[in-house]
């Protein structure tokens, strides 16, 4: 074959491949993309509403120097029930709006201590109730314009709002006396999960894709837009009931830092298997609750988990992982357990 005419064939060769893998992909294939080939970002048009359950149990308290007291050994272990909340649209393959937010109950328990004088003895026990909406999150994620598919690369930012409500309602705390030698005095408060201030987010996801394998990790920093006020309830015991007085103060959000990295193993098409690793650090903050402002103690956790994913249809996908703390500072550590699930459709193309 002449020299010219093996060029025509390999350049016909070429374009019909090229043609080949510029054609859309349909609905359908999108939807049942694999779990490592699929982008961190929705696709043009694709909408995803997920949810789930998420049981923790609170086992472990870390104090400054990074010591782990084990609450059940303590006999103050509690649990935290969650219900996450997730919406995604992928507007353009190169822009995604996010909006999350989250309903939880837990409750920690402080260790009972017992007073006794030579008169009669007394019960004290405190109980710390945090109870309703998180804040909401709004996301916007843009993601680099380079269609090379070993590796997507997003920019995060985004703002989380006290829509739902952050001051704390009044106390619960009660005095009981049982007989002439014993009483009771149970210490309840009730908190909220928001942070109180309007809290701004920045940060970036890499995904790294093979046909097996993928690296995911992600990377986020927030930090408070402004000062915050909220209120604190003084209380004392007067003839056997409390009083309570609602106070302000002024408080500071300050700054977090946190980074997620994940490696998915894609056993068949339909199951992949996560495992992950994950830290975040506090640092910065300050109230005045005490008429004096006092720096928030710095905070870090490190957890780590393992879980998979089953694509159950092509609009329905459905998770489970376990996560368990590793090390920590200043914060309590929670073995949980999540059971999610995503609906997923493409409006457009």
């Amino acid at each position: 074959m002449p020299a010219i005419k093996k060029i025509q064939v390999i350049l016909i060769f070429l374009f019909c491949a090229l043609h080949i893998a510029g054609q859309p992909l349909s609905k359908y294939d999108l939807l049942t993309e694999r779990y490592v080939d699929r982008p961190v970002a929705m696709h043009k048009g694709q909408f995803q509403f997920s949810s789930g359950y998420e049981f923790s149990i609170i086992n472990a308290k870390y104090y400054v120097n990074g010591k782990k007291i084990d609450l059940a050994f303590d006999g103050s272990a509690s649990a935290k029930h969650m219900i996450p909340f997730k919406l995604k649209f992928g507007i353009l393959d190169y822009i995604q709006l996010a909006f999350s937010t989250q309903y939880a109950s837990m409750g920690i328990r402080s260790q009972n201590r017992q007073l006794i004088t030579l008169e009669s003895a007394m019960q004290v026990s405190e109980l710390n109730q945090y109870r309703g909406m998180n804040d909401l999150h709004i996301g916007l994620d843009l993601t680099a314009p380079i269609k090379w598919h070993p590796i997507n690369w997003l920019i995060n930012a985004g703002i989380s709002m006290p829509v739902f409500g952050h001051e704390p309602d009044k106390p619960d705390h009660s005095y009981t006396i049982i007989n002439d030698s014993t009483r009771t005095l149970e210490y309840i408060y009730n908190n909220t999960f928001s942070a109180g201030v309007p809290v701004a987010f920045l940060g970036s996801s890499l995904k790294i894709r093979t046909r097996y394998i993928s690296f995911t990790g992600v990377f986020l920093y927030s930090t408070g837009i402004q000062d915050g006020e909220s209120y604190d309830w003084r209380f004392r015991l007067v003839n056997n009931n409390f009083e309570y007085e609602k106070t302000q103060y002024q408080f500071h959000y300050g700054q977090a830092l946190s980074y997620y990295g994940e490696l998915a193993i894609q056993a068949i098409k339909w199951f992949t298997v996560r495992c992950a690793f994950s830290n975040y650090s506090y640092t910065g903050g300050w109230n005045n609750r005490t008429g004096k402002k006092v720096s928030t103690p710095d905070e870090s956790l490190m957890s780590a988990s393992l879980g998979y994913e089953i694509l159950v249809s092509p609009t329905f996908k459905i998770e489970q992982q376990m996560m368990l703390p590793v090390a920590g500072k200043n914060l309590i550590g929670q073995m949980a357990f999540l059971t999610g699930f995503s609906v997923n459709f493409i409006a457009y193309r």
